[in-house]
Formats: C-alpha cells, sequence, structure tokens
C-alpha cells in the first residue's frame, strides 16, 4: 500500500451544494475502492490524503489531475505504508477555520491565512503536522482502546457517523447564511434534503455499533 498527500486549489468558488456532491461521490467512490483517508478544505483551497493500494491511489490521483474543479494540484508526499493511518475513514472531511488550526500540535501561530496553497505547498512538513493532527481529531475515537475487530467495526462506525454529521453541518451553515439575505431557492431545499438523510442515518449506525461491539 502507499499513501500520498496533495494539495490543489479550487479552480472557481464552490456552492455547498458542489461540495456536498463531491464529498458524497468521494465516500461512495473511495469505499468501492478500497481508499481511506482525510481532505481538509478552506480559503478554496483542499489538502487531502490517499490511501491504499498502490493501482487504486494513482488511478485517483490521475482523475484529480484531470478534474477541472482543480487547479495547480502538487504532490506534497508519496511514501510506502503497511498500516492505514485512515483506517476509520473512507473519506474524512473537515472545513478548517482559525479556531481548529490554533490548537494543532506542533504549529505554532497556525491560522487559516496560512492555509493557502502557497505557503503549504512550500511547508510540506507543516501540511503532514495537519494531516496527522486530523487524522485522529475525533476525541472520542482517541479514546477507544483498540479491542480487535469488534473495536475496528466501532471505530469505523463513529467515523462514519461524524462525517454525516459534518456534511450536514455544511449544509445548514449554508442555508442559515442564505435565509438571512432572503436568497433561499429550490437547490438550498435539495441540500437539506441530503443533510437530513444524512442525519437520520446516525442513530441507527450508532446503535448497530454499540450492539455489534457489546452486544
Amino acid at each position: 500500500m502507499i499513501q500520498l498527500s496533495y494539495i490543489s486549489s479550487v479552480a472557481q468558488p464552490m456552492t455547498t451544494a458542489e461540495l456536498v456532491d463531491l464529498l458524497q461521490t468521494c465516500l461512495a467512490n473511495n469505499q468501492r475502492d478500497g481508499l481511506t483517508g482525510m481532505l481538509l478544505y478552506g480559503n478554496e483551497v483542499f489538502l487531502q490524503t490517499l490511501e491504499g493500494e498502490e493501482a487504486a491511489v494513482d488511478t485517483l490521483y490521475g482523475k484529480i489531475l484531470q478534474d477541472p474543479r482543480h487547479s495547480n494540484v502538487k504532490s506534497l508526499t508519496r511514501r510506502p505504508i503497511e498500516t492505514r493511518q485512515y483506517s476509520d475513514w473512507n473519506m474524512g472531511f473537515k472545513r478548517v477555520d482559525d479556531e481548529d488550526l490554533t490548537h494543532v500540535d506542533g504549529l505554532i501561530d497556525f491560522s487559516q491565512k496560512k492555509f493557502t496553497f502557497k505557503y503549504l505547498a512550500e511547508h510540506a512538513d507543516e501540511a503532514q503536522r495537519l494531516m496527522d493532527h486530523y487524522s485522529s481529531w475525533d476525541p472520542l475515537l482517541r479514546k477507544i482502546e483498540e479491542r480487535e475487530e469488534d473495536v475496528r467495526h466501532l471505530r469505523t462506525m463513529l467515523a462514519h457517523a461524524r462525517g454525516c454529521v459534518e456534511i450536514a453541518t455544511l449544509v445548514l451553515q449554508n442555508v442559515a447564511a442564505a435565509g438571512k439575505t432572503g436568497q433561499l431557492d429550490e437547490e438550498h431545499l435539495r441540500v437539506c434534503d441530503v443533510a437530513l438523510n444524512a442525519l437520520r442515518q446516525v442513530p441507527e449506525m450508532q446503535t448497530q455499533a454499540a450492539s455489534k461491539s457489546f452486544g
């Protein structure tokens, strides 16, 4: 297996609907292809780590290089791995902000103004620290002790549930902003349905995880 990290600029500002559609597609495709990883987004910049079988990672990265939604794609690191760092995440996602970025271990005075293509492309070590931090950023997941297959299942289910909540939060923030300016439209209603469907999955997933692991 290999792990590959890259950074790219967004070719054009993405609407919330476009970002949600991208995340939903990535979740499905990565699960199908046996890929795991984490995607950070902020300031119209993507910072992502992918891991899995070499052919699958290279195939996806080749598609990213050709994807018109990305520009200035730059590979930061590529290395062989024996175990996955992001085994809980088919497609972990975090929309970063100043509050998150000022609490990253090993980074001093780091803020959202440094989360840019130019800065991170020139400071691959800091980009890696960011990715390392968010690979286990959920406090609940960090505290769960390994207990072979049952606990691995629980961690995966909780991570997927957290991913659903992140997507729903992204949608609701956008809808709230549009509501304040009187610009709600049918597209906002569509992504609200996506958010509701994601949130409806969470209690069921948590129940299934608890039942399998501790039942």
